[in-house]
């Protein structure tokens, strides 16, 4: 595979938008979650909370310097990967949403969307050339197939499990990319 080494600018701002998707991706997947906590003062506690750190990480991201950090060594193609692999993931959740509609089984819906979002991390880490993806793929993963499991008792728990699992993934990645610089 060919690659290049990304000029400094452009390595600082995909961590800088790498950190500002997984805040809001983060804060998106709280919010997908948050049904198991009622319309009470728990889920406005957990939704100030949820902002608190999206807002946070998103605040923290000027940090990031353009001169800081290792440089990335992207695949000549980075970008085609990146277009191929944001298709693939939307597709997939689509036909999957389709299918659990038509079989009635949306119950299972959360979980298959945050192992399908889990698993396009995994092809995405060497395109990025960012290591930590891999994790984040690999946490989304097991917090869908969690909330697939929990599914099977209780929708709603399912859809917290797979919501806060992959809340706390994203999170933690752009609180690591944050601290790498």
């Amino acid at each position: 595979m060919e690659t290049f080494t990304a000029p400094d600018k452009m390595s600082a701002d995909m961590r800088r938008n790498g950190v500002t998707i997984c805040a809001f991706f983060g804060l998106g997947w709280f919010i997908g979650g948050a049904g198991v906590l009622g319309a009470g003062a728990p889920y406005w506690i957990g939704l100030a909370l949820a902002v608190a750190i999206s807002v946070g990480l998103v605040v923290a991201v000027p940090r990031i310097a353009t001169e800081r950090g290792r440089p990335r060594e992207l695949p000549k193609d980075w970008g085609r990967r990146y277009g191929i692999w944001i298709a693939f993931e939307v597709v997939l959740i689509v036909a999957a949403i389709a299918v659990f509609n038509a079989l009635d089984l949306t119950d299972f819906l959360p979980g298959t969307i945050a192992v399908i979002v889990g698993a396009h991390f995994l092809p995405l880490a060497p395109a990025f050339d960012e290591p930590k993806y891999r994790w984040t793929g690999y946490a989304m993963i097991v917090a869908g197939l969690a909330g697939i499991g929990a599914g099977l008792a209780d929708a709603v728990v399912g859809g917290a499990v797979a919501g806060f699992g992959s809340a706390v993934a994203l999170w933690a990645t752009g609180a690591a990319v944050l601290k790498r610089g």
